[in-house]
């Protein structure tokens, strides 16, 4: 009698098991890698627009003039790439003289967990920077 009753306790185990493994194991890898092409595109449109915010600075012909392309360039970077304009910011610093620096420094929003349906849920804020040096040799308005 002991061994039939063993049996019986045994018996139907497997069916329990798939779904706790379906959702503890395989839902979450599933997500992650739902998320993970988010990031490398958003670091990628944040290093590009920083690059253009920077270079656009640096052939303005007053500051308040550059740093509104410069807001606009990342912006449209921003609309260009399917990113809400409001997720991407740029901070300027510099001199526009001869021979001087301007850096531009771009933050966008990245999203922690990418869920279908809800949108991205928790994230962080990554950070690019590009300096552009002003030509020794322009000619000033």
């Amino acid at each position: 009698m002991t061994g039939l009753r063993r049996r019986r306790a045994e018996h139907g185990s497997a069916a329990v098991e798939l779904p706790v493994a379906i959702g503890l194991l395989l839902v979450p890898v599933a997500l992650l890698v739902i998320s993970l092409p988010a990031w490398p595109e958003r670091q990628t449109v944040a290093r590009s627009a920083a690059a253009e915010a920077s270079r656009t600075m640096a052939l303005a012909g007053s500051w308040e003039q550059g740093a509104a392309q410069a807001r606009a360039v990342v912006a449209r970077a921003a609309t260009n790439s399917g990113l809400d304009p409001a997720d991407m910011s740029v901070a300027l610093a510099g001199s526009l003289e001869r021979g001087a620096s301007v850096t531009a420094t771009v933050r966008v929003a990245m999203p922690g967990l990418a869920l279908p349906g809800l949108g991205p849920v928790a994230g962080w804020r990554w950070t690019a920077s590009h300096t552009a040096r002003v030509d020794d040799y322009r000619s000033l308005p």
